[in-house]
């Protein structure tokens, strides 16, 4: 059996043929560029997408696509798609993680409802880019045209398994970060929630366990994937959850770090106590949960990069100069630095990053390795709180582009007591690993 798993990152698309043994036979990656336009709104339009989507399939091997037997796949999130009866986008792109738009709508829940009666249903506290009941009530309050020709709310598996199947879903992940589900209990859609912020219920549809069976491929999709047409789908989810799966993780404290463009962490609790400093979500699997949390990884490396290292070629500064300055000032705590070029997703204050201790002595590489060290201490901090509750694993699993030796320096530094261990592709992987679970 063959599986096509596809993995939707926040700037690029990743796919695989992988056999029944989580073999890889084919990889291939293709970029599409996401928008950031006036308002915090970051958003990807879903022709850049699809075409991407498109183009990673064409680099594959078409005589092995031909036998592709199962299509998965999983998504970055949050990422609020309004889809119409057709499944056609209502608002015009995908409203990504990194968007900001919903500030307002923090402060609104709070006034309206209370923060920490929001936080015991959905498991999180109001966080802008962290859920996105926000993002709906900001449509509501700002765009309510959008509702009114809106049929279906969801997260980008939504929209890509009613592009790919016809059929309409939520995930069980995806769900508990919609931020309208009653995650503490894994009780379905919270009634209390979408009556008290006047949302239709009907926006909200039937919940699906990842990995399993939805619906079987169209003709149009299954053509420019160049895959048989009718071959089964399974339900997509949020990419972290998955790669726990890929990780081999199944069990409450087990934990995964993805270092990628964002560095986050995902520790697998069975006790839904929720905390103001960290998401509580659904794990892929039923009667688990999530403990996570992220901070602002190769995103702001490229950043530092492109402001201060220009000079540069791209192979110099990652192959030298960036693993020298680690080396030269990983024992250095004379400069600090904020590590919030993102924002922070855990706080309901706007956060901005800074360094401090910078003197005339100061060097680049300096700053660059306080960047690098201050990411780090917003995971131990997500471990430590975890260790509370439940016995942890003293192996973290890490997967993603931040794992060579130099970013690993960093963090057997900043997160002693645990072994990493390094694990390759684990979304892609997981994707199929949640199919296996159900077959």
């Amino acid at each position: 059996m063959l599986f096509l798993s596809i993995d939707f990152g926040t700037s690029a698309v990743k796919m695989s043929i992988v056999n029944e043994k989580g073999e890889t036979l084919e990889w291939s990656k293709q970029d599409y560029p996401y928008m950031i336009l006036p308002g915090e709104k970051v958003e990807i339009a879903p022709d850049e997408l699809f075409k991407g989507l498109y183009g990673a399939a064409n680099k594959l091997d078409p005589d092995l696509r031909k036998k592709i037997d199962v299509i998965c796949y999983d998504t970055f999130s949050p990422s609020p798609v309004f889809m119409d009866k057709k499944g056609d986008l209502v608002y015009p792109n995908i409203i990504t993680h990194l968007d900001r738009r919903s500030r307002a709508q923090t402060d609104f829940i709070e006034e309206h409802f209370g923060n920490e009666r929001y936080m015991n249903i959905s498991g999180i506290l109001p966080f802008a880019g962290g859920c996105s009941a926000m993002t709906i009530i900001w449509f509501k309050q700002n765009m309510p045209e959008v509702l009114e020709k809106t049929y279906s709310i969801g997260h980008l598996p939504s929209y890509i398994h009613k592009k790919l199947t016809g059929r309409f879903m939520v995930d069980l992940v995806n769900a508990s970060m919609i931020g309208l589900y009653e995650t503490t209990t894994q009780g379905g859609w919270s009634r209390t929630l979408l009556d008290d912020f006047g949302l239709n219920a009907d926006w909200f549809g039937e919940i699906y366990n990842p990995g399993t069976i939805l619906g079987n491929l169209l003709a149009e999709p299954a053509s420019k994937l160049g895959v048989p047409e009718g071959i089964p789908v399974a339900v997509g989810t949020n990419d972290v959850s998955v790669a726990q799966l890929g990780a081999h993780n199944k069990k409450a404290g087990e934990m995964m770090n993805t270092a990628g463009s964002s560095d986050m962490i995902s520790i697998l609790t069975d006790k839904p106590i929720v905390n103001k400093e960290y998401y509580l979500r659904n794990a892929a699997l039923p009667g688990l949960w999530q403990i996570y949390v992220t901070t602002c990884g190769g995103f702001g490396v490229d950043w530092f990069y492109e402001q201060f290292c220009k000079e540069m070629s791209k192979d110099e500064f990652f192959n030298r100069f960036l693993p020298e300055s680690i080396e030269k000032h990983l024992e250095s705590d004379t400069v600090s630095f904020e590590p919030f070029l993102t924002g922070d997703r855990q706080s309901l204050q706007k956060k901005t990053a800074s360094w401090s201790g910078l003197t005339l002595s100061a060097t680049k590489g300096e700053m660059l390795c306080s960047m690098l060290t201050s990411m780090q201490q917003v995971l131990k901090k997500a471990i430590d709180q975890a260790a509370a509750l439940e016995p942890l694993s003293d192996t973290i699993k890490i997967s993603g582009g931040m794992t060579k030796d130099a970013y690993m320096k960093i963090k057997r530094k900043e997160i002693p007591g645990y072994k990493f261990e390094v694990v390759d592709d684990c979304p892609i992987l997981g994707n199929v690993e949640c199919v296996k679970h159900y077959m």
